[in-house]
């Protein structure tokens, strides 16, 4: 067993852990790539075999720090998030800067996770940069990003770069078949991963997300009206919801367990405080996830039905949909109206972050599509 196990067909997986494993350490890394390439499944295998206590520099995966780091549970491991579109100059400079100054309470290094790391601005950025440029000996960066052009070249000159790429679709095939999968399933969830195998895995094993899908391919042929589109609206938003309980629940595990590990002595107040603002961000983005799920397993959905019209069926993504995608694309509905359900759901996907209320935004998104693609278009339509 070991932290690299779910990052197996991944090129560039195999040369970080390699370079680990024979003591290169750098005290910053950037890994680039298209979302699905397994950057975040790499920074925290990276994490977890820094602070591992049974085989440093590989990571056992079985050890309690390897198993807290991957949990996100490890004291000496900081996930730093967006904060609605941006990482503002605050966060670097009240979150990062000051605590990696520190020592580690526990492991053997003080670990940066910078999820985005191109939604800082400039100033942040530039906050940054110092403590980069004059690095503690066990302070460890990571910065992960879909959007290279959005960094700074000072801040990448000052990285090791690894650049990552989506795991072929003939490769999480066969891991997950030999993990158990049905050969149908393993397709399946190859094609909705996009070549991520961490999310194909769910969408093998996991039931809440294969409930929740069944869920969102459901939505397309209810929505024959405004009404019928409210009430699909409100459930996606309670789904949403319950995720975040769900979360809610393992992190106050997470807060009983910092408790036994700190003490209720001097020192740990900051600690208890920004695990607390964690755990705010956690919540939101995971309804936030949740909705965007939803969104996204539409935009497929009418995708593959336009596909289907042009003759490219063996791109299909949703294959356990192919009845019913063919019968989408023998009914009357129009491309242009695909075409713009699928923008629509793109483009309200893109706004999450940016919605103050995130239940209107939904709502209105699928009164448009009600509109655009309204169910009783299609051939053979069933309530």
């Amino acid at each position: 067993m070991s932290v690299w196990d779910t990052l197996r067909g991944s090129h560039a997986a195999e040369i970080l852990s390699s370079q680990v494993a024979s003591g290169e350490v750098a005290h910053a890394w950037v890994l680039l790539g298209p979302a699905g390439s397994g950057k975040r499944p790499a920074a925290l295998a990276l994490a977890a075999a820094l602070e591992c206590t049974e085989q440093p520099f590989t990571g056992c995966g079985a050890c309690s720090a390897c198993l807290r780091v991957l949990r996100r549970r490890f004291p000496d491991v900081h996930h730093i998030v967006p904060e609605g579109p941006l990482i503002p100059v605050d966060t670097i400079r009240e979150q990062v800067i000051p605590e990696a100054s520190r020592s580690p309470f526990e492991g053997r290094y003080k670990v940066f996770v910078i999820e985005e790391a191109d939604r800082m601005n400039d100033s942040a950025q530039n906050a940054l940069l110092k403590t980069l440029e004059e690095p503690q000996p066990e302070t460890v960066f990571i910065l992960i990003s879909d959007r290279e052009e959005e960094l700074l070249d000072t801040i990448r000159s000052r990285c090791r770069v690894l650049r990552m790429e989506p795991v072929d679709e003939q490769t999480i095939v066969d891991l997950l078949t030999k993990e158990g999968a049905a050969l149908e399933t393993a397709l399946l969830a190859a094609r909705l991963s996009e070549g991520d195998l961490a999310r194909a895995r769910l969408f093998s094993f996991d039931t809440d997300v294969i409930e929740r899908r069944r869920l969102w391919m459901g939505i397309a042929r209810r929505l024959a009206s405004p009404i019928d589109a409210m009430d699909a609206a409100t459930e996606v938003v309670n789904e949403a919801k319950e995720a975040a309980k769900a979360l809610e629940q393992h992190q106050k595990s997470e807060v009983t367990e910092l408790s036994e590990a700190l003490g209720e002595g001097r020192g740990t107040a900051g600690a208890r405080n920004a695990l607390a603002k964690r755990h705010k961000r956690e919540l939101r983005r995971a309804e936030e996830q949740v909705l965007a799920e939803a969104l996204g397993s539409l935009a497929s959905l009418y995708r593959d039905v336009l596909a289907t019209r042009a003759g490219g069926e063996e791109g299909v993504t949703n294959l356990d949909l192919i009845s019913e995608i063919r019968t989408w694309a023998a009914s009357s509905v129009g491309d242009s109206e695909l075409l713009r359900a699928v923008e629509r759901c793109v483009e309200a996907r893109a706004s999450l972050l940016k919605n103050a209320n995130v239940a209107l935004a939904i709502e209105a998104t699928l009164v448009e599509l009600a509109r655009l693609v309204p169910a009783q278009s299609r051939v053979g339509a069933q309530a």
